[in-house]
């Protein structure tokens, strides 16, 4: 039952920030208390929006309810107008309260909550908006809903067929609770993100410069596959590999593979797979992918550029760091 807990929010207050807590209503336990719901309620008029705007950009997700939609739009024209900013619709009263949500399981002796922000408009009351967030938790099967159970294959009818959405991100972490599913894999793409970033300006930029002006005929342009070079690593970043669409000279492009080992601080060109000769560039990501399915389960091009890492021993002491005595078999020195 919904109330008052101050089990509840003693886990709360030690895992999220205490501004996420002010008007901290209450919540719910399952009933092996290992699920949980709470809630907060602040009325807006009461509160410096500013001292908030900041860990609200960091939840889970964003809702508006029980307001007038019209209120919230900026008309440029007749039929043409754009969306009101979450400040404007605070200082023009158009959103009054705004409640966060709290989702929590615990999985693997730890843990995990999502947090979500909701607005509410001026439609329903204050205790009509609170009796709602309450209720909530009261609904039958509240704690067998499908973010407390592993994630169902995502599918659509097409002409009658039913098509798997294959979300390959999501795969490691397929028997895990979808709620933990989801901050496990959102935590693993922003550190890789951030890795990529360091990565690619730290190192892979300045080494293909370098590579232009050495050897310029046969390195004289680098593309991207996408905004950044496409990258290929185990969770622990001990090494990378990168690739590249490279045009030479003579304006033949061909697909490279090279290795920066972070151990050791050396580059390396990968020499596994034979390049072929293009007389054009193109998007070259089903070329990587028809490369990497021969010696990997990388068999979809959604595994480029995600959260997924190559944790496979086999792929990186087979193929990469195979060596012949003192040699590495595909691996030259750059």
């Amino acid at each position: 039952m919904f109330n008052y807990n101050s089990d509840l929010e003693a886990i709360l207050l030690s895992r999220v920030n205490a501004n996420l807590l002010v008007g901290y209503l209450g919540g719910a336990f399952s009933q092996k208390n290992d699920k949980f719901y709470a809630a907060t309620l602040v009325d807006i008029s009461t509160i410096d929006y500013d001292d908030f705007a900041y860990l609200h950009e960091q939840v889970n997700g964003r809702s508006i309810t029980n307001f007038d939609p019209e209120l919230t739009r900026n008309y440029i024209s007749n039929n043409s107008w754009h969306n009101k900013s979450v400040e404007e619709c605070i200082e023009e009263g158009i959103y009054r309260y705004f409640s966060i949500i709290f989702t929590g399981i615990y999985f693997e002796q730890q843990w995990f909550i999502i947090k979500e922000l909701c607005f509410y408009g001026d439609l329903k009351s204050e205790q009509a908006i609170k009796e709602s967030i309450i209720k909530k938790s009261e609904y039958e099967d509240f704690w067998e809903q499908s973010i407390f159970r592993p994630q169902e294959p995502l599918t659509i009818n097409r002409d009658g067929e039913t098509i798997t959405i294959r979300r390959v991100e999501m795969e490691e972490f397929k028997d895990n609770p979808s709620l933990v599913a989801l901050l496990k894999q959102e935590k693993k793409e922003k550190i890789n993100r951030l890795y990529n970033n360091y990565i690619e300006a730290e190192f892979i930029i300045p080494f293909f410069e370098r590579l232009r002006i050495n050897y310029s005929q046969r390195y004289q342009e680098f593309e991207a596959l996408r905004v950044g070079y496409t990258t290929i690593f185990p969770e622990h970043k001990s090494y990378t590999l990168f690739c590249s669409l490279v045009k030479d000279a003579d304006k033949n492009y061909a697909l490279y593979y090279f290795l920066f080992d972070n151990r050791i601080r050396k580059f390396y060109k990968w020499t596994y797979f034979t390049p072929i000769s293009f007389d054009f560039s193109f998007f070259y990501g089903q070329l990587i992918i028809e490369d990497l399915k021969q010696i990997s389960h990388w068999d979809d091009i959604g595994f480029l550029d995600s959260s997924c890492t190559m944790d496979d021993e086999a792929f990186w002491d087979n193929y990469v760091f195979a060596h012949n005595g003192y040699h590495y078999t595909f691996l030259e020195e750059l």
